[in-house]
């Protein structure tokens, strides 16, 4: 992996004479925009420099407020690059600050039914629920699902998250009643945009395998567990860690499976060989 960049042809150093200030000492230097700042956080992203990343997103905000102000929905998408850099760094209690800050600029500018303040709930949704702060997480999940049904339609792949994650919420919950018919969404809305070869399809899949195992219908389990296999087989390395525990995790449904088996075999003939009893005349 490179570690420096290299030089465009504009980067090159050239033998010309430095443009100065008015008072001809100080030579001018370009300040780097906002895109540029948030471009070079992609790139740290990429490699998993989180500080760097923080850094550069802190700086990009700087520039938006000072050149936009605050009630603008471009410093509404730094407060949110901010948050999700400080969610992802584990620091969610900075993480929670910069989405409120996204949230209320938004609000502000789209009203409180708008797919972008969605997100925004989403986002929080996810925070409160590492927390265990459980009832706001339910409350915002349910709101972000809500908005995104209503304004962006059952086939968006936005809905589909929203599906997904409330679904997970209620699993995490052991109310795999409640989770199932999100989870089979969830699956619909992604097989249907991203088809069968994207990984949030293949998460999709595996999500309902796990909730068809604890509700202990286990074909139905093994065969969306397949379909998971076969989707990241095709993706991922096998050495891939989720590939792997979903491969364990087949392994435990089809001895399940095989256990129900016998014991459906043995409840049978323990039936036909049963010993009548006759009765004796006394």
């Amino acid at each position: 992996m490179i570690d420096t960049l290299s030089p465009s042809k504009s980067d090159v150093i050239v033998n010309k004479p430095l443009k100065t200030t008015c008072e001809g000492t100080e030579s001018q230097l370009k300040q780097p925009t906002a895109e540029e700042y948030n471009l070079l956080a992609s790139l740290y992203k990429n490699r998993n420099l989180n500080k760097k990343v923080i850094d550069c997103y802190t700086k990009a905000l700087q520039f938006r407020k000072l050149t936009l102000g605050t009630l603008d929905k471009k410093t509404a998408i730094s407060y949110n690059n901010l948050a999700d850099a400080y969610a992802n760094d584990g620091s969610r209690v900075q993480a929670l600050k910069y989405y409120i800050k996204a949230l209320n600029i938004r609000e502000r500018l789209f009203g409180l039914n708008h797919p972008q303040t969605a997100s925004i709930y989403s986002s929080m949704a996810n925070i409160y629920f590492e927390d265990k702060n459980l009832e706001k997480a339910h409350t915002l999940y349910k709101k972000a699902l809500e908005i995104r049904v209503k304004h962006l339609g059952e086939e968006h792949i936005d809905t589909a998250t929203s599906y997904q994650e409330l679904a997970y919420f209620y699993a995490e919950g052991r109310e795999y009643e409640l989770a199932l018919p999100l989870f089979k969404k969830a699956v619909e809305i992604r097989r249907m945009l991203l088809k069968m070869s994207h990984p949030d399809t293949a998460t999709s899949y595996n999500n309902l395998a796990i909730c068809y195992y604890h509700l202990f219908e286990y074909e139905k389990a093994r065969n969306a567990l397949t379909v998971a296999i076969e989707i990241r087989s095709l993706l991922f390395d096998s050495k891939d860690p989720v590939l792997v525990t979903a491969k364990k995790n087949l392994k435990e449904i089809k001895k399940r499976i095989s256990k129900e088996k016998r014991e459906r075999r043995l409840s049978f003939f323990s039936k036909i060989f049963r010993p009548k009893l006759k009765r004796v005349a006394i």
